[in-house]
């Protein structure tokens, strides 16, 4: 038997698929309690979204119980104490795998819902972080379901080589692990293990084996199942990601945005308060300009009012024209700032 554990299965989708029509009907009548998704476009209501959730939480707590009560059947098989734990086996086998496709299809339904609503929304947080909850209350469930399925396939080879060394005492290690990955399904196999023994012991012994060798099959087929599945989990959080990347991008952008706003207003200030400096310094020279400028004038008018005859009129004369010169420098100092466009 070749062990491809890993790869699809072939009849991929009906697992342990030796039930017969009965255990078909049975299926047929598996309640659906998966409710029809949402209308493209349509958001549900919070109340109808928290509704849903909790019909899936529920086909997680009978997932729970289901995968018990499989651990118990596959127990009661090895041993050989009920015939008919291997039908039963069966039968609750495919209904979990039945159920679990259920689960995720309503999975998925609730995730589209949770991706359209908008942020704005007052039940948008509610939503998404139920979504996450039972997603990953799920994936535990199906981890825990894969684990007791891994265990038993092992406990089904170590039979498998129990029984074939009870056929063949003096066969060695090498020998006993071939024979368990023997397609024991193959008639020729089975009948060329049978021409070395004839007994009707090993005649019952290899039958075991080969019945031992289905389940193992099946197992196989479950794991594959159960990988499958909680790869598809996976895909479902990972499509989210984008999503969360863009927000934070977003939020950097943001943070990047105001810093580099920050630095441009601290230059900003700067340079008002550099050219508020260059003007107060530009009015102190010209005012000491002016300044010097009506020192010099003054000295001289005075100089050249001494040297001036003494007569009346020509003192009164010079006189008045100090006194205008001296308004004019006034008027002129006082228009000065507004010709050169300072603001004092």
């Amino acid at each position: 038997m070749s062990n491809n554990y890993g790869a699809p299965p072939d009849n991929y989708g009906t697992p342990y698929s030796t039930y017969n029509t009965q255990d078909q009907h049975e299926l047929q009548n598996y309640p659906q309690t998966s409710r029809p998704a949402a209308s493209s476009g349509v958001v549900l209501s919070q109340q109808d979204f928290l509704s849903r959730t909790s019909d899936v939480r529920n086909e997680i707590r009978t997932l729970a119980t289901d995968v018990q009560r499989i651990s118990q059947l596959h127990q009661a098989a090895l041993s050989g104490s009920d015939d008919s734990a291997q039908r039963r086996l069966d039968d609750l086998v495919a209904s979990t795998q039945h159920r679990n496709n259920s689960i995720r299809d309503q999975l998925r339904s609730l995730k589209a819902d949770v991706e359209q609503t908008p942020l704005n929304f007052s039940g948008a947080n509610t939503k998404k972080s139920q979504w996450e909850v039972l997603n990953r209350d799920f994936q535990k469930e199906l981890q825990g379901y894969l684990q007791e399925e891994q265990s038993f396939k092992a406990r089904y080879r170590e039979q498998i080589e129990r029984q074939y060394r009870i056929v063949n005492p003096d066969a060695g290690e090498d020998e006993v692990k071939r024979a368990a990955e023997m397609d024991w399904g193959s008639e020729g196999v089975f009948q060329s293990a049978l021409r070395s023994n004839r007994t009707g012991q090993a005649n019952a012994v290899l039958g075991n084996v080969r019945a031992r060798h289905n389940e193992l099959l099946d197992i196989e087929r479950s794991i594959n199942e159960l990988v499958i599945l909680i790869q598809d989990l996976d895909t479902m959080v990972i499509q989210q990601a984008p999503a969360v990347e863009a927000a934070e991008e977003h939020v950097n952008n943001v943070a990047n945005d105001l810093e580099g706003g920050n630095k441009e207003v601290d230059g900003a200030i700067k340079k008002v308060l550099a050219t508020r400096k260059k003007k107060w310094i530009c009015t102190g020279i010209v005012v000491l300009i002016i300044l010097g400028i009506a020192l010099g004038v003054g000295l001289g008018v005075g100089l050249t009012t001494g040297k001036i005859s003494t007569g009346n009129s020509s003192g009164n004369s010079t006189k008045r024209s100090v006194e205008e010169l001296d308004q004019a420098l006034v008027v002129r100092l006082t228009e000065l700032p507004v010709m050169l466009g300072l603001d004092l």
